[in-house]
C-alpha cells in the first residue's frame, strides 16, 4: 500500500527540482497526500467482522465529505451574488455561483437517490461524478500548490533582473485598484534594498476594444508618477492575453540582449499560471502575487483554473474521456438490455 505514495512522492520531488512552475508538480503533490491518506485509512477501516468501530469511522468520513461539499457550494453561491452586485453579470463573474449550484445540486441528487431507494439513479449520478472528480482533483491540486509556490518563491526566489507587470484592464482609461495593486508590487521590487542595480520594469498590456489607450501606457504613467525613472520602463503595448504578455515581452527583452531572471507581477490568483507560462516560454524566473479583494478571489481562481485546462486541452480531453468510460459502459449495457 505504501508503494504508490513513494512513487508519487519521488515524481513530485523530481518535478519540483526540474521546474517547480509546472502543473505536474501540483498533481503529483496531491497524489502523494491522497495516497498517504488512503494508506492510513486502510488501518482504520474494518479488516474483519469483529471490528465494530470501522463502519462508524467510514460513516463519519462520508458525512464530513458531504457537509464540506455542501458548505463550499453555499459559500460559492453567496459569493457569486456578491460578485454580481459589485462586478456585474458577466459570465466570468458567475463562475463561482454556477459551480456552487452544481455542487449543492449534485449532493441533493445523491441523497435523494439513496433516501428514495432509486438504485439506478444513484448509479447514474455516481458515474456522472467521475469526470467531475477528475476536474475537481486537478482544481484542488492547482489551488493548494499555487499557494505553496507563492509562499516558497516569496521566501527563497532570487531577485529578478527584470520585472514584468501584467495588465488587467483599465476603467475609464485609468488604472483601477486591481491593476494598481500589481503596479505597487512592481514598485516594491524595483525599490527593494540590497541590490547591485535596479531591475527593468516592463509594463505589458495592449488596448482593449473599449479603451482609448493601451494598458501599458496607463501603467507607465502610473509608475512615472510614483517616481520610477522613465528610462527604466519598457512598454509592451500589443498583447491582449497573458500568453501574449509573456511571448511579446520575451521578444522585447531578446532584442535588448537580456538573458537574466525575470519576475511576473500579477494578482495572487494569477501568479502561478503566469509562472507556468514563463516555463513554457523557457524564461528563467518566477511569479509574484499582489493582494486581491476577498470577494473577487473565488471566481478569479476558478477562471484561472479554466484557463489552465485550456492551456493543456489535449491532456484534459483524454482525462475526461477515460473518467467517463464507466458511464459510457453502463449506458451501453442499459441500451443492450444487460442492465434493467
Amino acid at each position: 500500500m505504501w508503494i504508490p505514495s513513494v512513487v508519487f512522492g519521488l515524481c513530485f520531488v523530481v518535478g519540483v527540482l526540474r521546474d517547480p512552475r509546472r502543473m505536474r508538480c501540483a498533481i503529483f503533490g496531491l497524489l502523494t497526500v491522497a495516497s498517504l491518506f488512503f494508506w492510513g485509512l486502510m488501518f482504520l477501516l474494518p479488516h474483519d467482522s469483529s471490528d465494530k468501530y470501522g463502519p462508524y469511522i467510514l460513516l463519519v468520513l462520508i458525512i464530513v465529505v458531504i457537509v464540506t461539499i455542501v458548505l463550499l457550494g453555499v459559500v460559492l453561491i453567496l459569493n457569486g451574488f456578491v460578485m454580481v452586485r459589485k462586478e456585474g453579470r458577466r459570465l466570468a463573474n458567475l463562475l463561482g455561483l454556477i459551480l456552487g449550484v452544481v455542487m449543492v445540486s449534485y449532493v441533493v441528487l445523491v441523497l435523494w437517490a439513496i433516501v428514495d431507494n432509486q438504485i439506478q439513479w444513484f448509479v447514474w449520478v455516481i458515474l456522472v461524478g467521475f469526470p467531475m472528480v477528475f476536474l475537481g482533483f486537478g482544481f484542488l491540486g492547482f489551488l493548494l500548490y499555487s499557494r505553496i509556490y507563492l509562499a516558497a518563491t516569496k521566501r527563497w526566489a532570487k531577485p529578478p533582473d527584470a520585472v514584468i507587470i501584467l495588465g488587467s484592464g483599465l476603467i475609464n482609461n485609468h488604472v483601477p485598484p486591481l491593476l494598481a495593486s500589481r503596479l505597487e508590487a512592481g514598485i516594491a521590487l524595483f525599490k527593494a534594498p540590497n541590490r547591485d542595480q535596479e531591475p527593468l520594469l516592463i509594463v505589458s498590456g495592449g488596448m482593449g476594444s473599449d479603451e482609448a489607450r493601451s494598458e501599458a501606457s496607463a501603467m507607465s504613467e502610473y509608475l512615472v508618477g510614483a517616481g520610477i525613472p522613465a528610462d527604466q520602463i519598457i512598454e509592451e503595448n500589443q498583447s491582449t492575453t497573458t500568453k501574449e504578455n509573456i511571448s511579446l515581452t520575451k521578444e522585447l527583452l531578446s532584442e535588448r540582449g537580456f538573458t537574466g531572471r525575470v519576475a511576473t507581477v500579477t494578482n495572487n490568483f494569477h501568479a502561478f499560471r503566469s509562472a507556468m507560462l514563463l516555463s513554457r516560454a523557457k524564461m528563467l524566473g518566477h511569479g509574484i502575487g499582489s493582494p486581491t479583494a476577498r470577494y473577487y478571489w473565488p471566481a478569479a481562481v476558478i477562471r484561472e483554473y479554466a484557463a489552465v485546462l485550456l492551456d493543456s486541452l489535449g491532456f484534459v480531453v483524454v482525462g475526461l474521456c477515460v473518467s467517463a468510460l464507466p458511464l459510457v459502459f453502463f449506458a451501453l449495457m442499459k441500451i443492450l438490455g444487460a442492465v434493467q
